[in-house]
């Protein structure tokens, strides 16, 4: 949320929610305070303290601050005290908010519910688990609510209240415009910013996509993450002008662009590094792990012979083993190499060992004797070592909290686990020198990940590095003294030069005589040296469980200048996920079976896919009511669905076959195979 104060209905709201934003803490009585406070909790949201209390008898939501005294809680405790359960007329907030009994179904219900469930299951071929889905759940607690309104009047064909798929259609597409101005209008307010880009082919139709996100923190030291889209690459090559171009088109769209005051994250192919030559582009840190691993089971010239021999006889035999059914008979399903997933040879060789013995009698002829030919224990070993790689991949994929302030630490942790071991065969010993060399030559480390690891309270001393110390110290003191660093905010540039605008208009002015006799401008006093008093101030005690954001968030007053910074390196990502997982979600929501769902249209799925409850959360919460989308004009083809349009939607449903010949091939081809419970 936005917003610092509440209103009592947004408070009520969060309440009734069990929001985890929201706290009670108990008022303390001071020396000089009222004796009343201690009967009230104050209100606090995200750590800030609200214009309202709570009190602790009847849990009433009541206006209280400190400037207007406490006059107002001295009425309410009075008529709270003299008030009893059985003459109480007013409801209190546990009417909403306390914890009711949970009411207990009947056991005959319960398996009518659990039958129709697996009824809808087999009927329309859907996953056991599509009920575990918000969305869906969601759905039904709506037509549960709304059988309990209508539960005096006749029973009803549930058919004549579900929304026709034309109508679902084009009820994403008003959604979707109305949520994207939205986003646009919290863009444009945007000073810093970062934007993550990726590419990726979908499989069934071919077509080349790019999906852009954005990521910031707000002066509240509050983290944002929204898709901008999923859009089908339309221009003729993926050529690096072209892409560059491709891109500025889709940030102008929401009124961003690559400036000086935004980064961009991306996966590290050549394509991609000349397409953004100019721009701060940061390097994906995750891929530079994953194409290191990738070389020392590929590369002839790891020089980890036996490793590389295991990893290709592991990938033949689970290629085969997975095209057969005796898959089934695991307790595990095998897993395919893949290099374009993070730790892919990992997971396939992780899997592979911990059904190692169930595999032992599934083998026959010519993979019988490749099974034979794998020295077990040196895939286990190869799967201990990996599996701290695997692990710091899954840290650097945090989407909820900034990551970059790790890829430092996290790299000289695994430079550390390379070194060999007593008990380290020769084959162990060989792969780790190759992949401490790798780690050194192909992962760079660029000036963001350096000041994100400086403004950390503890890890400002970076490891006992005192190289990689001196040069993170050299660019916080250039960012917050020059004004051409990119880090720094444009403010001074702009008071700069106001001020000698001023003075000109001041020496030319002849008609004020008395002004040539005012002094001469002092200058500017040196600002205190902030960069020294963050060395040396001690904060180990100040940062819990690695939450630098709340740590900035307290600390913002007392260090302006370099909290201004953290905002901006807090917002750039460690690695390019949101991307990769918006792609994998675009892939399921394709699937075999909607291959004709236009590219349009699954950009517009994906965009409230991964915005919706946010912006509901920034927009709809913080004006305190419930968004209105604006009805579609009359002269449309099709109505939308509401209380009275039930002869309507008879009339469509009559006609189905009719109103897809009438449209367009185009229209057809978005539309006709589009399911009616996609989650909104």
């Amino acid at each position: 949320m936005t917003s610092k104060l509440l209103t009592r209905v947004q408070l009520e709201f969060l309440l009734k929610n069990n929001d985890k934003s929201i706290k009670l803490k108990k008022a303390e009585q001071t020396d000089r305070g009222s004796s009343f406070l201690p009967a009230f909790s104050l209100i606090l949201v995200n750590d800030i303290v609200q214009h309202f209390v709570l009190c602790n008898k009847c849990q009433s939501i009541i206006t209280y601050k400190k400037a207007t005294g406490t006059g107002g809680l001295k009425k309410h405790l009075a008529s709270c005290e003299k008030n009893t359960p059985s003459n109480t007329t007013q409801s209190s907030i546990t009417v909403y908010y306390g914890q009711k009994k949970p009411s207990v179904l009947p056991e005959k219900l319960k398996k009518k519910i659990a039958d129709a469930y697996i009824d809808f299951i087999i009927l329309d071929a859907r996953p056991f688990e599509i009920a575990s889905g918000i969305g869906f759940k969601q759905f039904l607690q709506v037509i549960y609510n709304s059988g309990k309104s209508s539960s005096n009047t006749q029973s009803i064909d549930i058919s004549d209240y579900l929304p026709h798929p034309t109508t679902v259609s084009r009820k994403i597409d008003k959604i979707y415009e109305f949520r994207k101005k939205q986003l646009i209008s919290w863009c444009k307010a945007l000073d810093s910013y970062t934007v993550v880009v990726d590419m990726w082919t979908e499989k069934y139709s071919g077509i080349h996509f790019c999906g852009v996100t954005v990521r910031a923190t707000d002066s509240d030291f509050y983290l944002h993450n929204f898709c901008l889209c999923c859009k089908p690459y339309t221009l003729e090559n993926q050529t690096a002008p072209n892409i560059r171009k491709f891109i500025d088109e889709l940030l102008l769209e929401y009124g961003l662009s690559l400036n000086t005051n935004s980064f961009i994250i991306t996966d590290n192919e050549p394509k991609m590094i000349a397409a953004l030559r100019g721009a701060n582009r940061v390097g994906c840190s995750d891929h530079y792990i994953n194409k290191i691993l990738e070389h020392s089971f590929t590369l002839s010239k790891s020089g980890c012979v036996e490793v590389v021999q295991t990893f290709d006889v592991v990938k033949s035999l689970v290629a085969n083993f997975r095209r057969s059914h005796r898959q089934i008979n695991l307790s595990r399903k095998l897993q395919t190499y893949s290099s374009t997933r993070f730790s892919g040879a990992y997971y396939m060789m992780n899997v592979f060992n911990l059904t190692y013995n169930e595999l032992i009698d599934t083998f026959s002829g010519p993979n019988y004797n490749d099974f034979e030919s794998i020295d077990q224990d040196l895939l286990s070993h190869i799967c201990d070592f990996f599996r701290v790689f695997d692990d710091v991949i899954k840290t650097l994929n945090d989407e909820t909290q900034p990551t970059l302030h790790k890829v430092i630490p996290l790299r000289m942790a695994l430079n550390n686990h390379c070194a060999p071991k007593a008990d380290d065969s020769l084959s162990i010993i060989k792969l780790k020198e190759f992949l401490k060399e790798e780690i050194k030559m192909k992962w760079p480390i660029q000036s963001e990940h350096l000041l994100s690891t400086l403004i950390h309270p503890r890890l400002r001393d970076f490891c006992g590095n005192q190289s990689l110390k001196d040069q993170a110290i050299q660019l916080l003191q250039s960012a917050v003294v020059s004004p051409n660093s990119s880090f720094n905010t444009n403010s001074s540039t702009c008071d700069s030069s106001e001020s000698s605008s001023i003075d000109k208009s001041i020496t030319s002015t002849k008609s004020n005589i008395l002004s040539l006799c005012f002094d001469k401008p002092r200058a500017a006093k040196p600002p205190p040296d902030e960069v020294q008093l963050w060395l040396q101030g001690d904060f180990d005690s100040e940062i819990i469980d690695d939450d630098i954001l709340s740590f900035w968030r307290r600390k913002k007053k007392e260090f302006p200048t370099i909290a201004s910074i953290a905002q901006k390196v807090l917002a750039i990502p460690a690695s390019n996920t949101s991307v990769e997982r918006l792609f994998s979600s675009t892939k399921i929501m394709i699937g075999d079976r909607r291959t004709r769902l236009g590219s349009e249209k699954i950009d517009k799925l994906m965009f409230l896919r991964k915005n919706l409850t946010p912006l509901k959360h920034m927009f709809d919460l913080k004006n305190g009511s419930t968004t209105i989308i604006p009805k579609r004009k009359p002269n449309d083809a099709f109505e939308e669905d509401n209380d009275d349009s039930s002869n309507i939607l008879k009339k469509i449903k009559v006609a189905e076959e009719d109103e897809y010949d009438l449209s367009s091939d185009d229209y057809e081809s978005e539309e006709e195979n589009l399911e009616t419970e996609i989650v909104l």
